[in-house]
């Protein structure tokens, strides 16, 4: 009976094509799946996957496959089933979110594009926070030396990158032929975005600042090598190396600000509009590399030193928290912001 299940999961696992190889050069048509009836937006997190139809008709799923690779400014891939829509559009009539599917080995080379539409029903959210910074590196450990009597010191672990700060925004807010539009413009660099949503979307304005890289950690020091005697000759037991210190934490980048003005065509949308301008998070300190042992002595050596110990790293500082300026409403010729 378990030898019968047995077969029967294999045969099923083999007939959905997990375990086939994937015949690049057998591919007709590659795209991406989802569903367009739920709510999508920018910066919806929706489930999806990237499929393909083989000559004979078998679709394949290969989200996970290493032989996908997918370019976009628009759409990043968050895990194994999920994909968030990233692009800031710059008309308000933009409703599309593209990526190119390549999928490549030694010989062959397949790609096409493809792209996702917004139907604007999900809630919007507007990303403008800043991005994390990168955690410092993780130094390897040190082995016994092969040739010298000494182990070898651990690197010191690398620093954390500090987080970048929330950007400065303006906003306008109106209403237009049953969707509301949101003009928001960079005070800094003047870029200027464009989005429109249902006029009963939840709106986010995501100012946060950045989180701060974590230190890497020290590695640890070498054992030394044991004493012996060769020919006639004693060699000292080795010194255990010395561990490395742990890296800095990266401090949290500041959270934003933003100026918002909601004609008074579309007041009733203020109870909607969601701001979130935390400064981002401290990067923890990296480890302290462990110092090594000395080497065993032999009769009538004396003992070798043990290594010293790393220092732990320092942990990084949060970010300033943003602000919100009083929302205000008034008239305004919205077609200075189209």
């Amino acid at each position: 009976m378990k030898l019968i299940l047995l077969s029967f999961i294999i045969l099923a696992l083999f007939s959905c094509g997990s375990f086939k190889k994937l015949e690049i050069n057998e591919i007709r048509l590659a795209y991406i799946e989802y569903n367009p009836i739920e709510g999508i937006n920018f910066g919806s997190i929706i489930d999806a996957k990237i499929m393909v139809i083989m000559n004979d008709g078998k679709e394949i799923n290969i989200t996970n496959n290493r032989k996908l690779n997918i370019n976009s400014n628009d759409i990043i891939q968050i895990n194994s089933k999920q994909f968030k829509i990233i692009k800031h559009p710059k008309l308000f009539n933009d409703n599309t979110a593209c990526l190119d599917i390549k999928i490549k080995d030694k010989d062959y080379l397949f790609e096409t594009k493809d792209s996702i539409k917004i139907n604007f029903k999900g809630d919007l959210n507007i990303n403008a926070n800043g991005l994390d910074g990168d955690n410092g590196i993780n130094q390897k450990h040190r082995n016994s030396p092969l040739i010298f009597r000494d182990g070898s010191n651990g690197e010191n672990g690398t620093n954390g990158e500090d987080g970048e700060d929330g950007g400065n925004y303006l906003s306008k807010i109106w209403s237009e032929e049953g969707f509301t539009h949101i003009y928001i413009e960079n005070k800094k660099n003047k870029e200027v975005w464009r989005y429109k949503t249902l006029n009963d979307s939840k709106i986010t304005f995501n100012l946060e600042g950045g989180n701060g890289g974590n230190g890497g950690n020290g590695g640890n020091g070498g054992n030394g090598r044991d004493g012996i005697i060769n020919n006639g000759k004693y060699k000292r037991p080795g010194n255990g190396g010395d561990g490395g210190n742990g890296g800095n934490g990266g401090n949290g980048g500041n959270g934003g600000s933003i100026e918002v003005t909601i004609h008074t065509n579309n007041s009733i949308i203020e109870p909607n509009l969601l701001f979130l301008t935390n400064g981002g998070k401290a990067g923890d300190y990296g480890k302290a590399g462990i110092p090594g042992n000395p080497g065993t002595p032999i009769v009538g050596q004396t003992e070798g030193r043990v290594g010293r110990r790393g220092f732990i790293g320092r942990s990084g500082k949060k970010g300033l928290n943003g602000d919100v300026k009083p929302v205000q409403f008034k008239r305004f010729d919205v077609n200075q912001f189209k």
